[in-house]
């Protein structure tokens, strides 16, 4: 995995020149650290010692805990994290830093302008939107519990369908059969699924999704439902794609389309057959993909909501290949081989 970019230039803030920002990150690590199940005696007393080095280093640490205060005055949060209060310098010993029921006093977090702010806007928007988005949540999950073939999020099976084609189904997906009147119809609900379809000149195979179509005859590829939007790969064969607005697009292997409700598909050029579809393998492939677009692609398998809190990570490049069964090593390897930090809750990851 390599950056591809340019190291990240925090900018000078009023009532911080570029030594206070630097104490400000260091002070926000150090909580981290201390918020988390690994941290020892000793780290809390190197805390300690460090939080006591100068008056800079204290207004850093209570800037640092207004922070996390302000992610923590949430019920959901509070519910969360036991009710830890962060941990607080001014009242620790040398020896000994324990944690309190005290919340620190309510601070203005209007000057912080890098990732200490971002990183409270982050969660705080992750816990608004498990509650605006839930409606959509529950309508995907309402559509998955009343198709006939789905798959729970990180899941993944193989079909046979009636007609002797083979339906891969992604992670959180959902489809339903109608076989008949001449036609084999597929409407596809939610999630992604390729189909290795059964060769039968007179019954056409029809994938629908999200007002449009994707017809073959024998031929295998994948329909996909991107949030408001469909992507269509062809892996072999010819497939028409068409959603009675504008004209049809035919596809050939290699190729890929996407269409959106009331709009005609347009070719989405073409894609890398050997990385196509790499899932059914377990695997996910990155080949200099912006950080942004992995974790998109992450997050379709993991149930926690992952939020990245700064522009410059989230156009920063990866490349390899991680195993879908363990994707924590991912965020692991965004540690230890890029210029960000992942800090890990309960149902939340922020990376920063």
């Amino acid at each position: 995995m390599n950056s591809g970019a340019s190291a990240h230039q925090q900018p000078a803030l009023q009532g911080y020149d570029n030594d206070m920002v630097a104490l400000s990150d260091q002070a926000i690590d150090w909580l981290v650290r201390l918020q988390s199940d690994d941290a020892t005696d000793h780290d809390r007393q190197a805390f300690a010692k460090w939080s006591a080095q100068s008056d800079a280093h204290m207004r850093a640490v209570r800037d640092a805990e207004a922070l996390f205060g302000a992610v923590d005055q949430t019920q959901t949060a509070q519910d969360w994290t036991g009710q830890v209060a962060p941990l607080s310098p001014n009242a620790a010993k040398p020896n000994s830093l324990a944690r309190t029921n005290r919340r620190p006093a309510a601070r203005s977090v209007a000057r912080f302008g890098t990732r200490r702010f971002a990183l409270t806007a982050a969660s705080l928007c992750a816990f608004v939107l498990m509650i605006v988005t839930g409606a959509g949540m529950q309508s995907d999950i309402w559509a998955r519990w009343n198709a006939q073939y789905s798959t729970d999020i990180g899941g993944a099976k193989t079909v046979n369908l009636p007609d002797g084609t083979v339906a891969h189904m992604n992670t959180a997906s959902a489809f339903s059969i109608d076989f008949s009147d001449g036609v084999r119809r597929v409407d596809l609900t939610a999630g992604e699924v390729i189909f290795d379809v059964a060769k039968d000149a007179q019954h056409p195979f029809i994938v629908s999704a999200q007002g449009g179509e994707a017809m073959a005859v024998g031929t295998v590829y994948g329909v996909r439902i991107k949030d408001d939007h469909v992507n269509v790969t062809v892996r072999e064969g010819i497939v028409e794609v068409s959603t009675g607005v504008g004209s049809s697009i035919r596809l050939l292997a290699g190729d890929r389309a996407v269409y959106q409700n009331g709009r005609g598909p347009q070719a989405d050029g073409t894609v890398d057959l050997a990385a196509y579809g790499s899932w059914q393998r377990g695997k996910l492939i990155f080949n200099n993909r912006p950080l942004g677009d992995v974790i998109d692609e992450v997050q379709r398998y993991k149930a926690e909501r992952i939020v990245i809190a700064r522009d410059a990570v989230h156009n920063l490049k990866v490349t390899g290949v991680f195993d879908i069964a363990d994707l924590d090593a991912l965020l692991d390897t965004l540690e230890q081989a890029m210029n960000a930090r992942v800090v890990r809750l309960p149902l939340l990851t922020v990376i920063y």
